[in-house]
């Protein structure tokens, strides 16, 4: 059994696709106020989404996703027009990321992601604490701590967030929901007829739900909208114990 299960993970990794095809191209007509737009839109995809649960994995849990999602965005914005060659799909700056995830001692999970937008990879950490494991009645509470950095691309950009987290499962069903907060920085050189460093610093507060469904042993579908400068969308799938 363990043996199958790391082959799927394995698989999972492996077909998840490049990212939406794109990439950050900033023309002559492209501003420091486009630049911030840009970074907000860029930071709500590349944030390490939640796709599950408050409930700790325990010593012998593990989870592997392949997920897709992003911003909602509009190509005709003048960020999307002047900084972006590119389309979206079904409307958001869409990226594609595998997350993995281990159980640790005292409640702690630890998690990571490796992902992809318009042609550039982006990273990240993430460590939760639960402080309530729920039960058959009571609901399960975590806090949550997270890195994410898309660099060595046109723009640097970082995000750091931190959430509380609440589920409750119900059967095959694991509804969720989390309120954060959100920091990113973003820097770019770009600019016409004199180019420079251009810097933004933006940061809120940020509102998540989802739903991960559990059909079979094993399998996790998730599925989530997340408000923080913008709105953004995520769906995964994957394995787990």
């Amino acid at each position: 059994m363990r043996a199958r299960l790391v082959l799927v993970l394995l698989m999972l990794v492996a077909i998840v696709p490049c990212g939406v095809a794109g990439e950050l191209s900033f023309d002559a007509a492209f501003t420091p106020e486009d630049f911030a737009d840009l970074t907000e839109v860029l930071a709500d995809t590349v944030a390490f989404p939640n796709l599950g649960p408050a409930e700790p994995g325990g010593l012998m849990g593990f989870e592997v996703l392949a997920a897709a999602g992003g911003a909602r965005a509009d190509e005709g914005d003048r960020y999307w027009e002047h900084g972006i060659d590119g389309d979206t799909v079904l409307g958001t700056l869409s990226g594609s990321r595998a997350i993995a995830r281990k159980g640790l001692p005292g409640h702690l999970d630890l998690g990571a992601q490796l992902g992809k937008v318009l042609g550039e990879r982006f990273w990240g950490g993430e460590l939760r604490w639960a402080l309530l494991e729920g039960g058959n009645v009571s609901p399960a509470l975590a806090l949550r701590a997270t890195y994410s950095r898309l660099d060595n691309a046109p723009i640097d950009l970082e995000v750091a967030e931190a959430q509380v987290v609440l589920s409750k499962g119900f059967l095959i069903l694991t509804p969720y929901g989390a309120l954060g907060y959100r920091k990113a920085s973003a820097s770019a050189f770009f600019g016409d007829p004199a180019p420079r460093t251009h810097e933004v610093d933006r940061d809120g507060v940020t509102a998540t739900v989802g739903l991960r469904i559990s059909p079979l042993p094993f399998i996790r579908v998730v599925a989530e909208v997340r408000q923080g400068f913008g709105t953004s969308y995520f769906v995964g799938f994957g394995v787990g114990l």
